[in-house]
């Protein structure tokens, strides 16, 4: 069980920098180049912050600081690189709602790895 539990767990972590370069290049790309999934950009920014939040958090729970830091960091970063593209422009209010996002998603991610550590832990006592 040790085991597949490491495994699990170095499957999150992997999936969690995937989200982070995807995020990255997606927000540095020409405009043109942006994928669009949906017709609302703030919908695909939220889904986006927030798993990659809940991602974080599950795969790195002792680090829950330096996660909800670098999370407002990310998204405060980015905008401020998208200033200097050519068709990019950062925004304040977009910022504010992929860090808020990106928090949210961390919380739930905290709420997430503590419920199954504790349950893992009554499994153990069992």
């Amino acid at each position: 069980m040790l085991q597949t539990d490491s495994r699990r767990l170095g499957l999150i972590r992997l999936a969690a920098w995937i989200l982070v370069a995807a995020i990255i290049a997606i927000t540095l790309v020409p405009i043109g180049l942006r994928p669009v999934v949906t017709a609302n950009p703030s919908l695909e920014r939220i889904a986006a912050y927030a798993l990659t939040g809940l991602l974080m958090m599950v795969g790195y729970r002792r680090y829950w600081l330096q996660i909800l830091i670098g999370s407002v960091l990310l998204a405060g970063g980015l905008e401020a690189a998208q200033t200097l593209t050519s068709t990019r422009h950062g925004r304040f209010d977009d910022f504010l709602v992929k860090a808020g996002a990106a928090l949210a998603g961390a919380v739930a991610g905290l709420v997430v790895a503590t419920l199954a550590s504790r349950r893992s832990t009554q499994l153990a006592d069992r």
